[in-house]
């Protein structure tokens, strides 16, 4: 029932968030009911649900129980759907076959709240199974649980449309050649399949917090949904380890600042130009909670070293007043655990803040893994500035413009060019 308040409601606000996130919980609830064979299906299905969601709200106003109504519409489709011959036959034969127990939920028991995050999870893992290439997890869960489209998705990695599609047509012919259900990992499998999945959605996170798609250098959309199924796992008693806790925190902790990274023009801006009244400190005491619950176990992952960082970021009054070098031994930490030619960078850039920028360039420079940075334009970025700081201008700029040259995108570019007028 539509009432005259909910008349009133617009649809816009709804179709960047809202449709977003119902696309992934409908396509979740879809494919444990069809199975990856029938994943087109479910794609329409979905498609088909959202659209005729659009084209009454426009007309009519939206409901107030939006989810309610867009759940509906799906089911009525899946009876459609089971009502052809040709698929019903195929598909009860399956569902028959695959279900485990007498007790799998029926239809309408799949769009109850609690089976609709159970099968988002169970699509987490199964987009993220071992049996796939790494490169295709996060392909597949922006496509199932986020509702991207392939040029999105090729957007987000860096690849073409074409690529985007071969990309998810051969993860679904993996998963559906291995038989692969929606069954949840069994508990020896848990953690390794668990890591995957921490992996997808940290990169989802960092895509959204800086867009490799030059038009949108920040996509809160992106950011918004990783730290959703982070949250789900969070809530899992078998996934709520304390790595996912610091996952969490991580995601909260940057998320708090989105608000100041944009200027009035749409520029970026990095974190000693932002205005900290900005950042969200509700947010950021959630974040410590959660960074609190990843405290409570034995082992310390990297993203437990990642939050740190990111807290300390947030508890200093100002950027000259961050405690470099408690983030410095933060860094020192995480290179143990993993030497990531990234980590190696930023800790450069943190040496700088308080030994000096000649510091941080021979940290750069006399790096064993400096080769596997010379092809990042944030290397040649970050030695720029340091020769800056340093009064070297003639190699700061040299290094800037090769930075330049190394990237597309606009917003760093427009970041470089500032950095240039000061040389």
């Amino acid at each position: 029932m539509i009432t005259s308040a909910a008349s009133a409601r617009p649809v816009a606000p709804l179709l960047e968030h809202f449709f977003r996130h119902e696309a992934g919980r409908l396509a979740a609830v879809l494919t444990r009911f069809f199975g990856w064979r029938h994943f087109d299906l479910v794609e329409e299905t979905v498609q088909a649900t959202l659209l005729e969601a659009l084209q009454s709200w426009r007309v009519r106003g939206v409901p107030e129980n939006a989810s309610g109504w867009i759940h509906r519409v799906a089911k009525n489709r899946i009876i459609d759907a089971l009502r052809r011959v040709e698929i019903r036959s195929r598909v009860i034969r399956e569902w028959a076959t695959t279900r485990p127990t007498h007790s799998s939920p029926t239809i309408d028991e799949l769009f109850v709240d609690t089976e609709i995050e159970d099968s988002q999870l169970r699509l987490m893992f199964a987009c993220c199974h071992p049996l796939l290439a790494r490169e295709d997890h996060l392909a597949l869960t922006l496509k199932a649980l986020c509702g991207f489209g392939n040029s999105e998705i090729a957007r987000a990695l860096l690849i073409t449309d074409e690529a985007a599609k071969k990309r998810l047509q051969r993860a679904k012919e993996r998963l559906i050649e291995q038989k692969i259900t929606l069954e949840p990992p069994p508990a020896d499998e848990l953690t390794h399949r668990l890591d995957s999945v921490h992996q997808a959605l940290y990169l989802l996170f960092n895509e959204g917090y800086s867009s490799s798609h030059g038009e949108a250098p920040i996509r809160a959309d992106l950011c918004e949904e990783a730290a959703r199924l982070c949250f789900l796992l969070c809530s899992h008693r078998h996934c709520s380890l304390p790595s996912t806790f610091a996952l969490m925190a991580l995601m909260l902790f940057h998320a708090a600042r989105l608000a100041a990274r944009i200027d009035h023009h749409g520029s970026v801006l990095l974190m000693e130009d932002q205005d900290r009244s900005k950042w969200d400190r509700k947010m950021i005491r959630r974040a410590h909670e959660f960074l609190d619950q990843s405290a409570e176990g034995t082992t310390v992952s990297p993203y437990h070293l990642e939050a740190g960082i990111a807290f300390l970021h947030c508890k200093a009054p100002s950027y000259a007043k961050t405690d470099w070098q408690a983030i410095l031994r933060l860094y020192d930490a995480l290179l143990t655990l993993h030497g990531s030619p990234v980590y190696v960078l930023n800790r450069a850039i943190v040496l700088a803040q308080f030994s000096g920028p000649e510091a941080g360039i021979r940290a750069l420079t006399e790096s064993s893994i400096v080769e596997s940075l010379r092809h990042y334009h944030l290397y040649d970025a970050t030695l720029g500035e340091l020769y800056r700081r340093a009064g070297d201008m003639g190699l700061a700029r040299q290094y800037l413009e090769s930075a330049k040259r190394k990237t597309h995108s606009p917003s760093d570019h427009e970041i470089l060019d500032r950095r240039l007028a000061k040389c």
